[in-house]
């Protein structure tokens, strides 16, 4: 039997910096201007609603409200100085070593041109007042070499079996197409993403450049991501919730949120206050080639949104503890994660545990347990936005509707190719519609041909491809996918 316990997203064994991260905390900010003119926006940098713009939010899709905006919280956050001083909200030091928090050097030294790499480590580290033990090994490949690396990599360290189940498991609730090669997209076009990796226990960075032996400005923003990494590996460790064996996938996705929130509020501050306008420009341009690329034209709404949670969701969880306290109350972090990716949505919600749903039932026989795991407020968010895969049928209050979610799981049964699918939600009961409402809505949305038969205590989706029943009792909301009505009546009794 697999269990919620055992589930270990490919994050645990290393960091990367993705196009789609990169894009998701930097481009936001930096401001466009027209081929050969490199200079600095007008208005201090606020981004214009240019015609350039308008394809680039027409590519990124709903994403871009955040990357083409204004955003207070990172503006905020992009300025180092903008930190309210005080004490670790923690009630603790800020980490293991907290002499090695006091401020570094000037944070723009002389660059030299001899060593650029080096250069970038000793204005990550004056950023970060932190500096590394034991600088890791940094190498700069090529396109194809660093694709081929990743791909090396992360192949090793796939689970095959785990695959197969996500892959059922999100056929059967719409978040991707019947036949999608889960495997290839989470290997193969996830390794052309990523721009930089970490790689804590070989002390290793490796970073794609274009011109071996140099660095662009958008590389050495990369690097400072990586650096930040490298820092918090060897000064703080991995966040508490990383422990072996004691914490449920959606705790440690909310842990990852920190982690890479936390390396992209550095390579903020890195673009924001070490490159200066004309390289700002240029940083803008390289993003913009690599978000026109599309690398993720195989991944579903879902899955995009999935990739880029750790940056998007991480990034604002990250700035809002450092305006509240520098970066001592991020690196309390690491002793004090978020225990779900509720409380990195809802930073009000730090410290509270989810509730466990009452159990499902088993569909009977023939049907075998594959995987009991958790099911996060962050996974509910991504269903409501896209339905069926269209975002053009995402439920509106989104925010609001998700805000009631109290804790959950998915637990998938096969038999053969055939495969049931069980949710089972708690619902807070405090902010928006009724979550089993939300559920109904959705799963209506999802499925619209399913036809939708009310009774008393449930609701039944008679569809051409599988069937649902949906009951609510009290605060739990209980869904059962599977081939017929009765096997998914079976799991929510």
């Amino acid at each position: 039997m697999r269990t919620a316990q055992t589930r270990r997203p490919l994050a645990v064994a290393a960091t990367v910096a993705t196009t789609a991260g990169l894009v998701a905390a930097l481009l936001w900010w930096a401001p466009w201007q027209p081929a050969g003119d490199p200079g600095p926006a007008p208005g201090g940098g606020q981004i214009g609603r240019s015609d350039p713009d308008a394809a680039l939010r027409a590519r990124l899709g709903g994403l871009s409200g955040l990357l083409i905006g204004d955003d207070p919280l990172l503006r905020a956050c992009a300025d180092p100085a903008g930190a309210t001083p005080g004490p670790d909200p923690s009630g603790g030091s800020p980490g293991p070593d907290p002499e090695a928090t006091t401020p570094g050097p000037d944070p723009t030294p002389e660059p030299d041109q001899a060593d650029p790499v080096a250069t970038v480590i000793a204005q990550t580290e004056a950023l970060r007042g932190r500096r590394l033990p034991g600088p890791p090994e940094i190498q700069l490949l090529a396109g194809e070499q660093m694709t081929d690396r990743v791909a090396e990599f992360f192949a090793d360290r796939g689970d095959p079996e785990q695959v197969d189940i996500d892959r059922r498991a999100l056929t059967a609730l719409g978040a991707i197409v019947p036949g999608t090669d889960l495997a290839a997209l989470r290997v193969d076009a996830f390794a052309e993403q990523v721009s930089g990796y970490h790689l804590g226990a070989e002390a290793q960075i490796g970073v794609r450049v274009q011109t071996p032996g140099a660095l662009s400005p958008l590389e050495r923003v990369v690097l400072a991501h990586e650096l930040e990494h490298a820092l918090s590996y060897q000064h703080l460790g991995r966040p508490a919730d990383y422990r072996e064996g004691e914490e449920t996938a959606d705790a440690r996705r909310a842990a990852s949120a920190l982690v890479e929130g936390s390396a992209a509020a550095a390579m903020l501050q890195y673009a924001t206050t070490v490159l200066d306008p004309v390289e700002q420009a240029a940083m803008r341009v390289e993003l913009v080639d690599r978000a026109g690329q599309d690398a993720l034209s195989g991944y579903s709404p879902y899955l995009r949104a999935e990739l880029r949670f750790p940056y998007l969701a991480g990034l604002r969880y990250t700035c809002q503890r450092f305006l509240d306290g520098g970066w001592p109350a991020v690196e309390a972090g690491y002793r004090d994660p978020p225990a779900s990716t509720a409380a990195v949505l809802f930073p009000e919600r730090q410290g509270e545990q989810p509730r466990e749903p009452a159990a499902l039932a088993e569909p009977g026989r023939p049907w075998r347990h594959a995987d009991t795991s958790s099911f996060g407020l962050a996974e509910l968010e991504w269903l409501l936005a896209a339905p069926g895969g269209d975002p053009g049928a995402g439920l509106d209050r989104l925010r609001e509707r998700v805000a009631d979610w109290d804790g959950g799981l998915r637990t998938v049964w096969t038999d053969g190719a055939a495969t049931a699918v069980g949710l089972a939600l708690v619902d807070r009961g405090e902010r928006g519609p009724p979550l089993c409402d939300t559920v109904r809505e959705w799963y209506a949305a999802a499925f619209p041909t399913a036809a939708a038969n009310r009774g008393d205590t449930s609701v039944r989706f008679d569809g051409q491809r599988q069937d649902a029943v949906l009951t609510c009792p009290g605060s739990q909301v209980r869904l059962g996918i599977a081939p017929t009505l009765d096997e998914a009546s079976a799991i929510t009794r």
